[in-house]
């Protein structure tokens, strides 16, 4: 062997093969000697000969090697398979070839490249709001900057415009790969990433300048991986707008616009897109966020009258449905109305679902009153009213273009076309694939009558189906295609094939009734009485993660997986790799056979350890798959939020927690300091309004006595909590008669209350001051605070003993329906008639003393059960890629926004879509 290789040591040269192939200059020939060196020896009697040679000289040598040591491949390949290489790379790993040199960093800030790379972090866009942005951004300029020369301004030089990241190449919007034409055609070629580009970079060319968009090159590039905000810029609101051409103009344009020279089209920058969704990525993680409520504290008199059921926002808008019996329309800019409250239900509001869209306008609303209301979203007109929809209170409303799909506490779920439906469409009665499993369709050749011309037409919103097999009330219904996932008081989740109304699937793993259910396609996530968070393989219905922190009842949830492009299949590779590992683990005895059928085993939370597994054979892996953004988000009965995200391992953890009272005095604290505005609330002239008791009152004078009488009228009907607080700031109350003879009209078990805080009021008013000790100045008058919440308390659990002889079924049913009412899932309980015309204490309370609302009434239960003084259960939640919105049984919506007040992550904010 040996001689061998030494007979291929002294072969000659293969001259098919180099190790150097870009070898510069002619290579000399070398004496025999030399060649039949090796390549070590070689080296050394090189390094012993540079040894013995001078500085100057072996600096000589270093620079005459350069270039074959440091080879620019971007001047020898064409920009398409530049780019195509640079596309493999990370986005740190890009922002560093953008720094090598200015032809490096023309390809690496390519816009296409990045939106690439956005969308490969799992990130999505609105393309609705993409496509009006450009538009906008080309109106009326696009024939004048194509006949409009390049020219340069005398106060720029063009060096310093080439050396801004923002000189992309020109690329379009259209992602298709074309043929690159011939060279003699046109200088420019067609990009692998979908736009044109000059055959050579710009920044070889000396006879092109190309103007700089951004006014802070270095801020989009640099920055783009750090949380901290920065300080906004000059109004971009008046630069998305500018159509100024020249070099002068465009410098002053927002960082989200970049110029296209193949066109002098105007489009938005992807590279500074994609570093202001980190940064936005960066405060959730972190959790940066400023707490805003609706109404705006400084016009409590906005808000609704009691608790808030169900609220829904898309874009600038929020739809809320409350147990007043309203649906309010808010400017989630403003924190305002954007109109007068939506009456025409008769009982509360429990679910709803609306789309701004002017080709939709639309808002769908369920109530207690088993009716269900089409509103037109612009005007708040009714459109129509199904009557007769379900037998009892309607639970949850989801639609998409072609179906209405609502689910009752009557136990089933209805089916209604949104368009005119003409026979053997997709869902008309009677023509499913079911039914008629072979064509029944021959081709007519005029004469006679088709098979289908005598059957009716189907107008728009007529039932075309009833699904029936839950054994409760159905809670929460998701429609995605031609599927429906139902959730059930039943503890069980349906999948319904909705046209041809048969159920697929049941899906079993909760112990107690589920509360709310989402459904993406491939999993199917769900809230339950049993305090967890469930998510199941949809195609094998296998549970494949259960996250349990909640100490109560998890009433909504919200999950966005991240799902990167292509990542289907990548699951169930990964599902089958470590189904693998858990069958080797078993048969080598590491994990007992019978430990999967062991009851007492702790749920998995998404762990990939064999021992963790609890089940095999899903088509998900543990915790459901998804990117490294996925986030899940559940509200409970313990008045918490939690925001789930998965470690280093892919387990479920919860990161954050919020709450919905803290929420709510950060946001009434941020305000006080803030000058407020006066302007037009949009309020109901004929709803009893909702006074500040703190505010002066107007036309009457402060301190006069039109003033105090009018303070007691609209006092006294908000209950003792409102007396309480107002006793307190107006102490001089005290000294009308006017109030007791307010009090004396009430029912008697109300004027015990408060005739009992008036008593104490004056007794803590004549008592002398205590001489040492804390400061009693800012305390309540009257008993402690939480003897006055167990009085409010009782006063409550009282009242409806007053009218046991009303109908059960005049009470506005609660949207929870449950099998195992108990007090460890308590249901929020309702509120008699004869108390619902007073409204709760105003939202701006909530900073010094949390009221307890009207709707704290406790008569369901049999047990008894300490309500907490907050009274914040959250009732519905919503995410999107900037805040979190909830509701609870207070008359106030509260926010968590995580753009955290930073100019440039609100303006880029309008184009990102939730993470799903």
């Amino acid at each position: 062997m040996a001689g061998n290789i030494t007979s291929y040591e002294g072969s000659p040269q293969d001259e098919g093969y180099s190790e150097d192939p870009l070898t510069i200059g002619n290579s000399a020939t070398l004496p025999p000697w030399v060649e039949s060196m090796t390549a070590a020896e070689r080296t050394e009697y090189v390094m012993a000969i540079i040894s013995h040679l001078p500085t100057s000289q072996v600096a000589d040598i270093v620079s005459r090697l350069r270039p074959r040591l440091y080879i620019n491949f971007f001047k020898y390949l064409p920009p398409e398979v530049c780019l195509k290489v640079l596309g493999f790379l990370d986005p740190t790993s890009l922002v560093n070839t953008a720094r090598a040199s200015r032809e490096w960093m023309a390809l690496a800030m390519d816009r296409k490249l990045w939106e690439q790379l956005y969308i490969l972090e799992g990130f999505r866009v609105i393309k609705s709001e993409v496509e009006r942005f450009e538009a906008s951004l080309n109106v009326g300029s696009l024939s004048s900057e194509r006949s409009r020369p390049s020219v340069q301004t005398d106060d720029e030089h063009a060096s310093k415009r080439r050396a801004t990241p923002q000189r992309i190449l020109p690329s379009l919007q259209t992602d298709i790969d074309s043929e690159m034409p011939d060279a003699d055609a046109g200088l420019k070629q067609v990009s692998i990433f979908g736009g044109q580009m000059t055959k050579e970079p710009v920044s070889t060319r000396s006879d092109v300048d190309v103007p700089m968009l951004s006014p802070r090159p270095s801020s989009s590039r640099t920055s783009q991986f750090s949380s901290k905000p920065t300080k906004s810029t000059q109004s971009r609101s008046n630069n998305r707008t500018s159509t100024g051409s020249t070099a002068a103009t465009l410098t002053n344009i927002s960082s989200l616009v970049v110029e296209d020279p193949s066109d002098k089209r105007r489009k938005l920058n992807w590279q500074y897109l994609y570093s202001q969704r980190r940064r936005l990525e960066a405060n959730w993680e972190n959790e940066k966020y400023i707490n805003f409520q609706l109404p705006h504290p400084a016009h409590p008199e906005e808000s609704h009258e009691e608790c808030i059921y169900t609220i829904q926002h898309s874009g600038k808008y929020l739809v809320s449905g409350s147990r007043d019996k309203t649906l309010r329309i808010w400017d989630l800019d403003t924190r305002r109305l954007v109109r007068l409250p939506l009456r025409a239900h008769s009982g509360s509001v429990l679910c709803l679902q609306f789309d701004a869209d002017p080709e939709e306008d639309l808002i769908v609303s369920g109530s207690s009153d088993a009716t269900i209301v089409l509103w037109k979203f612009s005007t708040g007109q009714v459109i129509q009213r199904l009557r007769k929809a379900h037998r009892e209170s309607v639970l949850n409303v989801r639609f998409d273009k072609r179906v209405l799909v609502t689910c009752s506490k009557d136990k089933t779920i209805k089916i209604f076309n949104r368009r005119n439906l003409y026979a053997g469409d997709l869902g008309y009665p009677g023509f499913s694939g079911a039914v008629n499993p072979v064509p029944t369709y021959l081709n007519n050749y005029g004469y006679n009558p088709s098979p289908t011309a005598g059957l009716p037409t189907k107008p728009a919103f007529s039932m075309i189906g009833c699904l029936e097999g839950h054994g409760a009330a159905v809670n929460a219904v998701q429609i995605y295609g031609n599927e429906v996932v139902s959730a059930s008081g039943d503890r069980t989740v349906k999948v319904w094939n909705w046209p041809e109304q048969t159920c697929t699937r049941t899906l079993i793993g909760h112990t107690k009734g589920i509360a709310c259910v989402q459904y993406d396609g491939r999993r199917i996530v769900s809230g339950s009485s049993d305090n967890e968070v469930k998510v199941f393989d949809k195609e094998s219905g296998l549970e494949v993660a259960s996250l349990r922190a909640h100490s109560n009842l998890v009433r909504t949830v919200q999950a966005g997986f991240g799902d990167l492009p292509y990542s289907a299949e990548e699951d169930k590779e990964d599902a089958k790799a470590i189904d693998h590992e858990y069958f080797k683990a078993v048969d080598s005895g590491v994990i007992s056979q019978t430990g999967y059928s062991q009851k007492g085993r702790p749920r998995n939370a998404g762990s990939r350890r064999p021992e963790d597994i609890t089940a095999y054979g899903a088509k998900l892996p543990p915790g459901g798959g998804g990117g490294r953004f996925g986030r899940i988000v559940s509200g409970s009965y313990d008045e918490t939020i939690i925001i789930w995200r998965r470690d280093k391992e892919g387990v479920w953890r919860a990161q954050h927690t919020l709450r919905q009272e803290e929420a709510a005095h950060a946001a009434s604290r941020a305000v006080t300091a803030e000058p407020t505005q006066p302007s037009q609330p949009a309020t109901q002239p004929s709803a009893t309004p909702s006074i500040d008791v703190d505010a002066p009152t107007q036309p009457f004078p402060p301190g006069s006595d039109l003033f105090y009488h009018h303070l007691i009228d609209t006092t006294i009907p908000q209950g003792p909590m409102a007396l309480q607080q107002a006793l307190q700031n107006h102490p001089r109350l005290l000294s009308y008669d006017y109030l007791m003879h307010t009090i004396r009209n009430l029912t008697s078990t109300t004027e015990q209350v408060m005739t009992t805080i008036v008593d104490d009021a004056r007794q803590a008013q004549t008592q002398p001051p205590t001489v040492a000790g804390p400061s009693t100045s800012s305390s309540l008058p009257g008993p402690s605070t939480s003897a006055m919440h167990a009085m409010v308390e009782q006063w409550h659990n009282n009242l409806p003993l007053t009218s046991t002889s009303t109908s059960s079924s005049t009470f506005p049913s609660h949207p929870l329906t449950t099998t195992q009412p108990s007090a460890s899932t308590p249901v929020p309980p309702t509120q008699p008639p004869q108390i619902q015309a007073a409204p709760p204490v105003p939202a701006v309370t909530v900073a010094t003393q949390p009221p307890i609302p009207a709707t704290t009434t406790h008569h369901h239960h049999n047990t008894t059960h300490h309500l907490p003084s907050n009274m914040a259960r959250v009732f519905k939640l919503q995410f999107d890629a900037r805040r979190i919105i909830c509701c609870s049984q207070t008359s106030t919506i509260v926010g968590w926004d995580f753009a955290n007040n930073d100019a440039q992550i609100i303006e880029a904010s309008r184009f990102f879509a939730p993470i799903e």
